[in-house]
């Protein structure tokens, strides 16, 4: 992956806030080789062409002169820290390039914990001194550095690993011709012993495992496409139409027409617990959700158990897909996926991604998908008389334009949430009508940094506050400093006692069919007292 030879010295330029600098430059060009470290959250970005999604322990080394954008608007809690440096040769004391062996200019790395931790320390120390002293910014420099893999010779390679290569081959190239025999190739056996080592190691044979594959992407090409079942058998990979359905048939139960019509039927997993809401509010029951105990509100907790719905737990921000292969699911439905995630899921079963960002749109989209139309136009026009109802409560009983801010209270700091940034934000200021305060009115689909000064300038006359759950951090003292500061007493939302502490699993991650109800049946009671 990297190409560093044991004479060369790297010297850190600069550290400075990743969200800050891709928001303030659309379109960045690298003047020096650059780290880019994912501390908190997810984002989709653009690197030199190519999509790439970040989440939380991910870093990224881009080369010099490589052009990166945020293509993801609705980045919610993304931050991280940007790093540029420069290397040099020791021996002739001059500047040298660092080299990334990939042919898109970037490599992606996912850091330990451990390694993680130690950086966010360093930055912590860092702040409380007001700056970034020579000494730290070369230790944050070569702890991320040293655990960037150099890449192996295919001849070091174990079987598993020569067996796994074979398999990415085949997730590439699946719409080509493939022969058993390239595949051997590749992985440095012959044909025969290949053959019994992948069935041995993945309980079918090669040819089977990519007839599999090329199944699921046709199964989401129709999807996702509409596409005619014989331009889809062409895409993934069969010369012969009639042998595709055939085949199609074999593996999913119905011929492809069948198959778009009854997608209500099969084994449904999805990575959101505010998408899985949406179809039993559609009356389709999922066979699994992924959830993060700590942000399950218990009202679906129980919904979930009521329909027997599996629950896979997983820790936040870290992915296994072993755990979602166990409940053997048909199709997986699941937004802000990385390229490893998806090669790892798109084995297991169809993947569908890129789904609409807000919840009308998500609504709309799943009733067509589910063959549910009526009941998606019903339960879109259900919450939005409940949203009529309850704005014109508000304006009935508060009079005037009182501004309203939600802030996020984290363990490095607070941020305030732009009114079009997540639905509940959309919720609030849109679809309410209630106004945030104008110093706050630009990066309106941003989690925006947040001071106390810019706080008390704002001066909100309501305000809700969330102290963020996280699996891995704490925002307790966060919220002692907010709440013993000089600026929080000076507030006219504390001197008018209308502070409204919120519950994140609920209004960031779940604000769906029933979680929306949830969260305006607390904006009434916090705002009207009912």
């Amino acid at each position: 992956m990297l190409d560093i030879h044991p004479d060369m010295l790297a010297q850190c330029i600069d550290i400075m806030d990743l969200t800050n600098v891709l928001c303030e430059h659309p379109r960045l060009q690298l003047e020096h080789t650059s780290l880019l470290l994912v501390t908190d959250g997810q984002a989709t970005l653009s690197m030199n062409g190519w999509e790439e999604h970040m989440v939380y322990g991910h870093v990224i080394v881009v080369e010099k002169g490589s052009v990166i954008q945020l293509i993801d608007t609705y980045h919610k809690d993304f931050s991280g820290y940007f790093i540029s440096f420069q290397m040099y040769d020791i021996q002739t004391n001059t500047p040298c390039m660092y080299r990334v062996n990939t042919q898109a200019g970037y490599a992606v790395q996912k850091i330990p914990e451990t390694i993680l931790s130690d950086t966010r320390i360093a930055f912590h120390k860092a702040a409380a001194a007001d700056e970034l002293s020579v000494t730290m910014k070369q230790f944050i420099l070569y702890n991320l550095l040293k655990e960037l893999k150099e890449e192996r010779r295919p001849e070091e390679f174990t079987l598993g690993e020569r067996l796994a290569r074979t398999v990415v081959h085949m997730q590439q190239k699946y719409n080509q011709s493939i022969t058993r025999e390239e595949l051997a190739a590749i992985a440095g056996y012959s044909p025969a012993y290949y053959s019994r080592q992948f069935m041995q190691l993945y309980g079918k044979t090669p040819m089977e495992y990519l007839i599999r594959y090329r199944i699921f992407r046709a199964q989401e090409m129709l999807l996702n496409t509409g596409d005619l079942s014989k331009n889809v058998a062409k895409k993934t990979g069969f010369d012969d139409a009639q042998y595709f359905n055939r085949q199609f048939k074999r593996f999913v139960g119905k011929a492809p027409k069948q198959f778009m019509q009854s997608i209500a039927d099969y084994r449904i997993c999805f990575l959101s617990s505010a998408h899985a809401e949406i179809a039993i509010g559609l009356g389709v029951i999922p066979h699994g959700v992924t959830v993060i105990s700590s942000l399950t509100p218990k009202y679906q907790q129980d919904m979930f158990q009521q329909y027997g719905v599996s629950l896979i737990e997983m820790p936040q921000y870290v992915f296994q897909p072993d755990r979602i292969a166990q409940i053997q699911p048909d199709l997986i439905i699941g937004e802000h996926l990385t390229e490893e995630m998806k090669q790892h899921l798109r084995a297991v079963a169809p993947v569908i991604t890129n789904l609409p960002p807000d919840l009308n749109s998500l609504i709309h989209y799943f009733g067509q998908l589910l063959n549910r139309q009526k009941q998606a136009s019903e339960l879109i026009q259900e919450l939005d008389e409940q949203v009529y109802a309850l704005k014109n409560k508000i304006d009935s009983h508060i009079k005037g334009e009182p501004t309203v801010l939600y802030l996020r209270v984290e363990e490095s700091g607070y941020r305030y949430v732009g009114e079009s940034s997540c639905d509940m934000a959309i919720l609030l200021h849109k679809e309410l009508g209630l106004h945030i305060p104008e110093t706050f009115q630009t990066n309106k689909r941003s989690f925006n940094i947040c001071s106390l000064l810019q706080l008390a300038e704002a001066n909100p006359a309501y305000l809700f506050v969330e102290k963020r759950i996280m699996d891995y951090y704490s925002a307790d003292l966060s919220l002692v400093n907010l709440q013993g500061s000089e600026q929080w007493g000076c507030l006219d939302a504390v001197t008018n006692n209308r502070v409204f502490y919120v519950d994140t699993g609920l209004w960031i991650n779940n604000c769906s069919v029933f979680g929306k109800r949830k969260i305006m049946q607390q904006i009434e009671q916090a705002m009207l007292g009912s």
